[in-house]
């Protein structure tokens, strides 16, 4: 399901689909098409059309659907990710400031082994292709198709050529990514709820015989968790809108944090961070920007959120800025967090304080309501 990680290369939105097992939702989008002996396009061409019913919209034009053998398909995704190195080089030094990887590894090279091999589909905004690996249209390949097709027509209509940010560790392209991710897990969402039984068995068979490499357990656990959150939390987001009108408009106006991709609400009444002084660094600064509340919701879990819900120490979040730096061989970041209240400041840290304690990191109050944390490794 989904595309997995989704950085910028080039200023593209690479569409990446793996192996993950969906949750059929209604959505009342009509009934699965009746696949029979017909052709790979002549499938595609009814999926094109399940995907305009449930979108409301059709295509300009008929989208490139191109089947593609494994070697050829598997070089294409490292292709395609090679653009990402230099903003992943900037994110490695978060990573190990907060003991998300070894300080001996590679970011970059982490980065490949998660998507070279476990890539079913992708679509690319920029030479509007849609890449299928394999030329057999199963029931988990139509899925990846639809969850694909709507890219392509979210992007004839609305244009996904764009960036929000550089990176994995960007709070605004992960926010947009939420809603992009979110529009396109809906549709592949009521496609698989009609489909029979029978072939829901064969969808969840097929993606659990894929292959994985044993080099995937070397990953970092938060870039594997980063990885899925659009797809998770997308749904979730897309359905405070109101429907395709408010998915329309979603994409003049695409959230800004991710307390407004956490929270449609927020979104809709377009309520925007409070700004605050990037903190001081103390050494050759990296980076610097908004961190967000899910970030600090993956610092606070060492790494690891499997299901994209936000700790409850974050509520309250009305603002942050972080700036990493490198001093010597450490890799350090500092994040200063404005909380809504003081109370809810000394909440955020308390748990930073615990997360601390086994880190070597230190917290202090830079007032009654923002809290900083300091870490390096």
């Amino acid at each position: 399901m989904g595309t997995g990680l989704h950085t910028r290369a080039n200023r593209r939105l690479r569409s990446m689909a793996i192996g993950v097992v969906a949750a059929a939702v209604a959505a009342g989008a009509g009934c699965a098409p009746d696949i029979g002996t017909l052709t790979p396009q002549q499938q595609v061409d009814q999926l094109i059309a399940f995907v305009e019913s449930a979108r409301g919209h059709q295509f300009v034009t008929r989208p490139d659907v191109e089947f593609v053998p494994d070697a050829v398909f598997q070089q294409h995704v490292l292709d395609s990710i090679e653009g990402a190195e230099a903003a992943l080089d900037v994110d490695e030094v978060a990573f190990k400031a907060l003991g998300w990887m070894p300080t001996t590894d590679d970011l970059f090279e982490k980065y490949k082994i998660a998507f070279s091999g476990t890539v079913v589909g992708f679509y690319d905004p920029a030479s509007k292709v849609l890449e299928v690996r394999g030329d057999q249209l199963t029931p988990y390949r139509r899925e990846v198709v639809v969850h694909e097709l709507t890219h392509a027509l979210d992007d004839q209509l609305f244009d996904l050529n764009e960036s929000m940010g550089d990176g994995v560790l960007s709070e605004q392209q992960l926010a947009f990514l939420v809603g992009v991710e979110g529009d396109a897990v809906r549709t592949q969402q009521a496609y698989v709820a009609t489909m029979t039984p029978l072939e829901q068995l064969q969808n969840v068979a097929e993606q659990l015989s894929f292959q994985i490499d044993p080099a995937i357990l070397s990953v970092p656990l938060a870039l594997l968790s980063l990885s899925q959150t659009p797809y998770l939390q997308g749904p979730q987001f897309v359905a405070g809108l109101g429907g395709n009108a408010g998915i329309d408009a979603m994409f003049d106006r695409y959230p800004a944090t991710a307390e407004q991709a956490w929270n449609p609400a927020k979104y809709l009444a377009n309520e925007g961070a409070v700004a605050v002084p990037t903190p001081p660094a103390g050494g050759s600064i990296v980076n610097s920007g908004s961190w967000g509340q899910f970030f600090m919701t993956l610092l606070l879990g060492e790494g690891v959120n499997l299901d994209a819900t936000l700790n409850p120490a974050t509520d309250g979040w009305a603002g942050d800025s972080f700036v990493t730096w490198t001093s010597g061989t450490a890799s350090c970041i500092r994040i200063d967090t404005r909380s809504d209240t003081a109370p809810q400041s000394d909440a955020l840290r308390g748990a930073l304080t615990t997360w601390a304690s086994s880190h070597g990191a230190i917290v202090s109050a830079v007032d009654a309501t923002t809290a900083r944390v300091t870490a390096c490794n």
